[in-house]
């Protein structure tokens, strides 16, 4: 049985300005028409600004008519409070994210465009990556180029609002909205910053809290991933974000009021968002959007192809794109397609161990590396330690040891937790099996289908139509398999590693 894609609700706001805060009032919850009576106080600490100000000059903006879909491009910059322009450094667009509103339609889409895309940026001889636009011209120049690149001849693709937030404003709005829980799926680590270099980071793997140095670290990490995997990692940390209940609980009219003064602060928009007609208009559509899905559209329409240089697709793909993107179809493909470097070739045939394959297509049977890893873990915990005895043909655990530590509920109380990663042994493709006491977290909020499975009953969810993760309750726990960031792995082999799980001493 197929459902729906999950129901974040609130999605692009967590990087955005005016626009994300007004989407957030929306469709937090308990929003009604007393939201319009606050028109003019979010705008007055919305424009309340230190030295006033400083909107942005878009002539390609394309005016929204009231009750009309609207399409909003929201760009994330490494600008960061002046320290550019000391080095004399030009910012650069970090993200590009479009989203669209529509009424008629059955969900709020969101696409990511990678920044390494090659691109004609209107005014330039040569082809370049499509975030170059935003360092030789600005949001003006990024726009021209965007609409250049989805547009098609007699159907020109309008944008009717621009939110350029910066590094500094990203950290504050995820920290004033309580933070966000998040499923690592991975370890991510690099101690070697500097300018022009990677970002520090470390990030250990398993569902847990991320504040905003380490959102903001997470969501931009790309030193040993390619631009696909790196979108498909931002779009889920927004899905993640979009379900915390606590970020529900902080958009009261009080907060809204001070979301609304962060993002004036620190981030730009057409000068449009001034206008209360425009956000009038905003706030109507939200209002009729409000209990919509978000529906991911894999930019490309997963046949991006990487020369090492640049990403590129045909016109055919991107074609492709704008349709699925203008009209809220769901898919089913993976978010990217990944394939192994000759490196990651060569590793996985010296490093293979053969195994027998089980009942299901593209599935082995690996319960002694499984049993290996529990034997160690469950020394650690005071609960039951379960573990899979099937895995995806070709994979391995990553390490010896799973990951044992404590996390915090939205409450403060304390719960035991474990985390065994597995590697399909291409660049950023890691699905993970989790465990953890804490029974009721945000991630496990509202299932899509249910499959009966060895005496169990699976909770199965949805990202569009791929399966995002597969779990199972206890009277002591909660246990998942957390697909990989581009939802590689099938609903059919999901489920049956789930199926699998099976506790230490059976």
């Amino acid at each position: 049985m197929m459902e729906k894609p999950p129901r974040p609700g609130l999605s692009l706001i967590k990087r955005a300005a005016i626009t994300a805060v007004i989407v957030v009032l929306i469709t937090a919850g308990g929003v009604s028409g007393a939201v319009f009576l606050q028109v003019d106080k979010l705008q007055k600490a919305f424009n309340d600004v230190p030295g006033g100000r400083q909107d942005i000059a878009l002539p390609e903006i394309t005016q929204a008519e009231a009750g009309k879909p609207q399409t909003i491009m929201i760009l994330g910059t490494d600008e960061r409070l002046g320290a550019d322009a000391v080095r004399g450094e030009k910012p650069r667009s970090d993200t590009i994210i479009l989203a669209r509103m529509d009424a008629h339609k059955d969900a709020i889409t969101l696409m990511s465009i990678p920044r390494d895309f090659k691109v004609t940026i209107p005014g330039f001889a040569l082809p370049d990556k499509i975030n170059a636009a935003f360092s030789n011209g600005g949001a003006n120049l990024t726009l021209k180029t965007v609409k250049h690149l989805l547009s098609r001849p007699g159907r020109p693709f309008k944008i009717n609002h621009v939110v350029q937030v910066s590094f500094t404003g990203f950290r504050r709005m995820v920290d004033y909205l309580g933070c966000t829980y998040v499923d690592i799926d991975r370890d991510y680590f690099n101690d070697v910053g500097g300018p022009g270099g990677y970002a520090t980071i470390d990030i250990n793997p398993g569902y847990q809290k991320l504040c905003g140095k380490d959102a903001l670290d997470y969501v931009r990490y790309r030193h040993t991933d390619n631009d696909l995997v790196r979108g498909a990692r931002q779009q889920d940390f927004i899905r993640q974000m979009l379900r915390q209940r606590g970020v529900r609980t902080r958009l009261n009219f009080g907060a809204r009021e001070q979301l609304a003064h962060i993002a004036g602060r620190y981030t730009r928009t057409d000068k449009s968002l001034r206008k209360t007609a425009q956000l009038f208009s905003l706030l109507k559509l939200g209002l009729a959007v409000a209990n919509k899905p978000i529906q991911e559209v894999p930019f490309g329409a997963g046949q991006i192809r990487d020369d090492g240089s640049y990403l590129t697709a045909s016109d055919a793909a991107i074609g492709q794109t704008v349709d699925d993107f203008m009209n809220a179809r769901s898919v089913n493909r993976p978010r990217v397609k990944l394939t192994e470097s000759t490196a990651e070739k060569k590793f996985a045939r010296k490093s293979r161990t053969r195994h027998k394959a089980s009942d299901v297509s593209g599935l082995e049977v690996a319960e002694t590396e499984g049993q290996n890893q529990a034997i160690v873990a469950s020394r650690r915990l005071d609960f039951p330690f379960y573990f899979p005895k099937l895995r995806v043909t070709g994979s391995r655990y990553v390490g010896t040891v799973p990951r044992t530590y404590t996390i915090r509920d939205e409450l403060g109380h304390k719960h035991r937790a474990y985390r065994m990663v597995v590697s399909l042994g291409i660049a950023g493709e890691y699905y993970g099996i989790q465990g953890m006491t804490w029974k009721k977290p945000p991630i496990l909020d509202g299932p899509h289908d249910t499959v009966r499975m060895n005496g169990r009953k699976l909770l199965v969810y949805y990202d569009g139509r791929r399966v995002r993760l597969v779990a199972w309750r206890t009277s002591h726990a909660v246990y998942y398999v957390h697909n990989t960031l581009a939802r590689t792995v099938s609903r059919k082999r999901l489920v049956a590693i789930a199926g699998s799980l099976e506790h230490l001493g059976h």
